[in-house]
């Protein structure tokens, strides 16, 4: 009866640390978000015409800021940043700073009522999905490789498109990353959920608040990739 009475205290006090965790990780997924909508919003509408301008003239800026956060996550999960929290932060704020910087012309393409209906319909289904994947019993990682391997494809579809410029095509491929990316939202809730507990046994090599961060930008990246597709689809052919 002892045994049974430390296993339950011991289950939920995990379920407890599981929780406080996962609201520090949406915590800065949050704070990312903002941060790209903040200056994606003011690029886009207060300095819009110094924004078109500077990219008018500068278009290989445009191109480096668009793959910069692709650089800048392979330092968030270094082993730098695995030991020290700051750092990965300092990181991780460069990535939404870049998002932002680039999201802004979205505000050149697409009607404000279009972002902001596309906004909260991603933040339902982010927030939906979220709960699916640290909730549900079933193993989401056969569900996991077969988005993943999706995924690639649509990346081969879309740079096929790229050269076809079909509208159809576009829209299915919209459709095609929105589910991609609704099973991926699911996916690594569950897995950040396990890799937590691996954490926190000591299984792996690095410190809870960094491993937060990591786990932020992956839930950053699949509510972004969510958004981009809902506000394609939003948006028509046309913007496309």
């Amino acid at each position: 009866m002892k045994g049974a009475d430390q296993m339950q205290e011991r289950r939920v006090v995990n379920e407890v640390g599981v929780a406080s965790w996962f609201n520090r990780v949406y915590a800065v997924v949050g704070g990312g978000i903002a941060i790209t909508g903040l200056i994606s919003a003011l690029l886009g509408n207060v300095y819009r015409e110094q924004y078109v301008n500077f990219i008018g003239s500068h278009q290989i800026m445009f191109y480096v800021m668009t793959f910069l956060p692709l650089i800048l996550s392979f330092f968030i999960y270094g082993k730098r940043a695995r030991a020290n929290a700051a750092y990965a932060s300092v990181m991780f704020v460069l990535i939404s700073a870049a998002f932002g910087f680039t999201y802004a012309s979205l505000w050149l393409i697409y009607p404000a009522a279009n972002i902001t209906a596309a906004l909260f319909t991603t933040a339902v289904v982010f927030i939906s999905m979220s709960v699916v994947g640290r909730t549900t019993k079933t193993d989401l990682s056969r569900a996991g490789g077969i988005a993943y391997t999706a995924l690639w494809g649509i990346i081969l579809m879309s740079l096929v498109n790229f050269f076809i410029g079909s509208s159809g095509m576009s829209l299915l491929i919209s459709y095609a990353v929105l589910i991609v990316f609704i099973i991926l939202t699911a996916w690594d809730n569950q897995s950040l959920k396990r890799m937590y507990m691996q954490a926190s046994g000591g299984q792996l090599d690095v410190s809870m608040n960094s491993l937060a961060i990591m786990g932020a930008l992956q839930l950053y990246l699949d509510f972004l990739n969510l958004f981009l597709a809902i506000l394609q689809i939003f948006g028509g052919n046309d913007n496309n």
